[in-house]
């Protein structure tokens, strides 16, 4: 029979009818996650409708194939509710706020103004049901499909030269294409790499997960065992040359997260890197101490030597940091006012905007539109309320154990744990001062790395 248990080197369950599935869908979803952010970084409701859609003809053929041929086997997603529970509540709460319940979002409204409903733009709070069902159904469908250490690598690798193809564009566009968008002239962030993306930090944060999975791979290929060759240690074999080419990529991808001039961007990415670089290096058990100085050493001048040639437009940013953040903390200030009026019910799934507008005060620039909070915790907070605002913060936190365990547990397997940790710390430290978080594209490459990284490998077992 089959058993799950965490393991690195792991059989993948070709025995089974219904393993096309796994195979096909692997490199599928990958595909699928990578084109999200083709559009204008995934950041419109038509691309969440086409992904919700898409993902749910997949469940159900997936869905139809385990009842046909595969009935007796255990469920991967099973050992995982303990990550989509939290984020099941959260959307239960979304509902809940799209159910005509009156209430009065300031507390000085007369009766026949309240709302309709507990969220302030049903509309918008529908739209963010659907976005949110597709990250779910991702990580379903993930989930299902990565039950062997050689698929989850090969999914990762796959992932990560699409998010490399998605860094050269970014460089062709800013220098090559005139500083384009994707889909035409560039009116904001002229001078900054956006990719396929509007906005510089959202992209920053895209490619910052990049990098972390970058490091992982580069790592988990330069520790792997390679084939002597017989000219000596010194030849330029295959294994070597697949190691210089996800260094060099991974180096790439961060020279154009730095042209994003993105400053928190940058930090998060960096930091999100060397919690990777630390997470792998713990287990290079085979290495000596003067290998690991190093490596660490080598990284670091080439750290250095990016931000030499290329890290002008950041510094240039990081001197106005100060003056550039007053708008921000006021900003803050008033989204908390708002969360302590509606602490438990919030003001409605991606209902922010309207709401905003019964709280924008004189102090925050009237001029310009203040749509998003700049603070992931915050939005979730304000939306949802400091409950189920909590439960996404929660299934991530659990995520990030499960993801350390793996690496506690495998000799092998666990580079995409590592990476999956990496990309955690980036986000995070971004999400603190911007709405990364809240652009689709993000969202889908953050789902199918927590997926790799908690995957649990399915192997032939007996009794």
């Amino acid at each position: 029979m089959f058993t799950f248990e965490d393991v690195g080197a792991a059989q993948s369950h070709s025995s089974t009818r219904g393993a096309w599935v796994a195979k096909v869908y692997g490199p599928l979803l990958i595909v699928l996650v990578l084109l999200s952010a083709v559009a204008a970084g995934g950041d419109r409701p038509l691309v969440w409708l086409l992904m919700t859609l898409s993902l749910a003809v997949l469940g159900l053929v997936y869905g139809a194939v385990q009842v046909m041929y595969d009935r007796g086997r255990a469920d991967p997603v099973e050992g995982q509710m303990v990550i989509i529970l939290p984020a099941v509540a959260a959307m239960g709460f979304a509902v809940l706020q799209v159910l005509p319940l009156r209430f009065d979002p300031t507390g000085t409204l007369p009766p026949d103004l309240w709302p309709d409903f507990l969220t302030i733009n049903r509309t918008a709070t529908v739209l963010a049901l659907v976005r949110i069902t597709g990250y779910l159904l991702m990580f379903w469908l993930l989930i299902s499909v990565v039950d062997s250490a050689a698929r989850v690598t090969q999914m990762a690798t796959l992932l990560f030269w699409g998010l490399f193809a998605h860094a050269i564009w970014g460089l062709l566009a800013l220098s090559f294409f005139g500083d384009i968008h994707f889909w035409g002239d560039k009116l904001d962030y002229v001078g900054s790499a956006t990719g396929t993306f509007i906005n510089r930090n959202s992209f920053a944060t895209f490619l910052g997960m990049g990098v972390s999975l970058g490091v992982a791979l580069t790592f988990r290929r330069a520790f792997s065992p390679s084939i002597r060759m017989p000219a000596g240690p010194t030849a330029w074999s295959r294994h070597k040359l697949n190691v210089v080419a996800l260094a060099t990529a991974t180096i790439v991808i961060l020279a154009t997260v730095i042209a994003t001039q993105s400053r928190l961007g940058t930090m998060a990415t960096v930091l999100g890197a060397a919690v990777t670089f630390g997470l792998m290096m713990s287990k290079a058990k085979r290495l000596t101490r003067g290998q690991i100085r190093r490596t660490v050493v080598f990284g670091g001048v080439a750290v250095s030597a990016i931000f030499l040639f290329m890290g002008q437009g950041v510094l240039d940013r990081s001197m106005f940091t100060v003056a550039g953040s007053i708008d921000r903390f006021e900003l803050y200030r008033e989204v908390m006012g708002m969360i302590a009026h509606r602490p438990l019910l919030g003001f409605g799934l991606d209902g922010f905007p309207d709401a905003f507008e019964l709280y924008h005060e004189a102090a925050l620039d009237p001029s310009l539109v203040w749509d998003r909070t700049h603070n992931t915790y915050l939005a979730l907070w304000v939306e949802l309320g400091l409950l189920a605002g909590s439960f996404p913060m929660l299934a991530v936190a659990i995520a990030v154990v499960k993801a350390w365990r793996n690496i506690k547990r495998r000799s092998d397997g666990y580079a995409t744990s590592a990476a999956a940790i990496g990309a955690t710390v980036t986000v995070a430290v971004h999400a603190l001062g911007d709405f990364s978080l809240e652009v689709a594209g993000n969202v889908y490459l953050f789902v199918a790395l927590i997926a790799l990284g908690v995957a649990r490998f399915r192997r032939a077992g007996g009794g």
